[in-house]
């Protein structure tokens, strides 16, 4: 009896964790709010000045 009791403690406990979480992702903001979003990351790409580079070592040619 202990055991069923635990497994249908679990089933419900999983039930209103999906629930939550289905009311969760539903309240949230559609993709429309982001598409009428003012940044344009071309301009952005193009307008990059004095950034830094990277320096790499080439080893891979290293005979002792």
């Amino acid at each position: 009896m202990r055991k069923i009791t635990l497994f249908v403690a679990g089933i419900i406990v999983g039930v209103m964790i999906s629930v939550g979480t289905w009311i969760g992702v539903g309240t949230m903001t559609t993709t429309s709010a982001l598409a009428a979003s003012t940044i344009d990351p071309f301009t952005m790409m193009t307008g990059a000045k004095d950034l830094p580079t990277s320096h790499y070592d080439d080893y891979s040619l290293v005979f002792n």
